[in-house]
């Protein structure tokens, strides 16, 4: 009797591991993949953030190529102006 407690045991720790050594698999291909897909020419791309406090914080985001100020509070988000290329860092105006 015990020799087959054990045994059920082994098996289903094993059943175990190889769902986890599975999934840490699929996720590792999947996060593989989202980093391909990820190419130069991006519609839309956060430059730079700066957080204003501790529930807000103001985005600079690249919408094709337009140049956007961002600020995001709690549960809100608001544009609050657009700016020309030229008032972008100079690394980023020519992506």
């Amino acid at each position: 009797m015990a020799w087959s407690f054990w045994a059920a045991y082994l098996l289903k720790l094993a059943i175990v591991g190889l769902v986890l050594a599975a999934s840490y698999a699929a996720a590792h291909a999947l996060r593989r993949l989202r980093c391909f897909s990820t190419s130069a020419d991006r519609k839309l791309r956060v430059l730079e953030s700066a957080a204003i406090s501790q529930h807000a914080a103001v985005h600079l985001v690249k919408a094709g190529r337009r140049y956007f100020l961002i600020g995001a509070a709690g549960t809100s988000i608001a544009v609050l102006a657009e700016l020309a290329a030229a008032d972008a860092t100079p690394a980023e105006a020519t992506r």
